[in-house]
């Protein structure tokens, strides 16, 4: 049986980030990884805190190093209304800016990154037993071979996989709607030429009956996908690559910038990518990134709270391996979930319309609008900002007072 101190399931973000600070604190860290790297994975639009988590586990630069497209902020519209929200208005925030990224290149770069810092990182490897009171974990090797380690604490970043959800039954209802996104990459499009062509654009299809992320790369490449319930996907009666014609097609934004655009691959589909479980934590585990808890792409926070939970949850190991006390419960799980749910709460009024009241109202005051910001940009744990403060009642709160003008 070999022996680390922590062992890590997943090299996606939650991961690396976690790899990373465990090796700098002085660790030895085993990360076995299902896949091979590079590998094409959704969720390409990064927030300012992430550069924020990036920077403070020394990986920022070598993300820098990689040349993603800057982006500054994200633009919401629909046929006859727009809104802008630039990153650097904000509540004071540390970071006012990201990047949007290839996640095939990113996540890699990333798990690089930790291996040349000092984690064991071994590919096509999978996670086939787990004894949660002994915290020994059983590996089937790329070559068939079948190993066990002794860790001291075990991380799952296993993203889709969802290794110990599965092998301990942790996998709870989702509380969001399930819904599919339906996306390819395309070259060739007409991008806004104001200065906010590194943004993110996110247009309204039809009376909210999907939405469209529109994220660039700097290579001239760009992201093109489509969120809707399958129940809206299936009313067509069309395959994949003819929805996804037909909705850019019948979208004003969408088909102005894609009028010469071409695919660059096929169109492809995710379905019922919300995910729950009933705790994130054990006594000798716990659970970060899409492997916790996954909510829905439209304010891209899939990467935020990878970054964010496997950050957390080095820090708090390392404390604990350390000798100190850490209460799981109130520093990792209500942590995260405070963070949760304020992105929770504004997804599920994005889908039920009182967020686009919110988004475009007209004069809106200058602190709600760095608020709304602030949580776009991904920091939902400020207290300090209204949206946070108020979690559960913000959004109602603010509706109201706008019908009421």
């Amino acid at each position: 049986m070999k022996t680390c101190d922590v062992f890590i399931i997943g090299g996606g973000p939650a991961g690396s980030i976690a790899a990373a600070k465990l090796v700098q604190a002085g660790y030895s860290v085993k990360l076995v990884e299902r896949q091979t790297f590079p590998r094409f994975v959704i969720g390409e639009s990064l927030l300012p805190r992430c550069n924020q988590l990036l920077n403070e586990a020394n990986m920022l630069e070598s993300i820098e190093n990689a040349n993603f497209q800057f982006k500054g902020g994200v633009a919401f519209q629909d046929q006859s209304k727009f809104e802008i929200f630039h990153f650097d208005d904000n509540l004071g925030e540390p970071f006012n800016s990201s990047f949007q990224v290839k996640r095939e290149t990113f996540d890699h770069e990333l798990l690089k990154d930790a291996e040349r810092k000092g984690a064991d990182v071994e590919f096509e490897s999978e996670v086939t037993a787990y004894d949660p009171e002994q915290n020994i974990v059983t590996v089937k090797t790329k070559q068939g071979d079948i190993e066990t380690y002794q860790a001291r604490k075990v991380i799952d970043a296993s993203g889709y996989g969802r290794v110990l959800p599965r092998l301990l039954d942790l996998d709870a209802k989702p509380k969001q709607a399930l819904r599919r996104a339906t996306f390819c990459r395309v070259k060739g499009d007409i991008r806004p030429e104001d200065g906010t062509d590194g943004y993110i654009y996110v247009d309204v299809h039809g009376d909210n009956d999907a939405w469209i992320w529109n994220i660039p790369f700097n290579d001239g490449i760009t992201s093109v996908g489509i969120v809707c319930t399958e129940a809206f996907f299936q009313s067509f009666n069309l395959s994949e690559a003819e929805f996804w014609d037909h909705i850019i097609e019948t979208t004003p934004g969408s088909k102005h910038r894609y009028q010469n655009a071409v695919k660059i691959n096929e169109v492809n589909s995710l379905s019922g990518y919300s995910a729950a479980v009933k705790k994130l934590y054990g006594d000798n585990f716990v659970l970060v990134g899409n492997a916790s808890e996954f909510l829905d792409p439209v304010f891209s926070s899939g990467v935020t709270l990878a970054l964010e939970s496997g950050s957390v949850a080095a820090d708090l190991t390392i404390k604990e391996l350390q000798g100190e006390q850490v209460d799981w419960q109130a520093e990792y799980e209500d942590y995260m979930m405070l963070g949760i749910d304020v992105f929770r709460e504004f997804v599920n009024a994005w889908y039920d319309g009182r967020l686009q009241t919110i988004f475009f109202a007209a004069d809106k005051e200058p602190k709600i609008k760095q608020s709304i910001t602030s949580v776009l940009s991904g920091y939902v744990w400020n207290k300090n900002n209204f949206f946070v403060k108020n979690s559960g009642v913000a959004v109602d709160t603010l509706v109201a007072m706008i019908e009421s003008n």
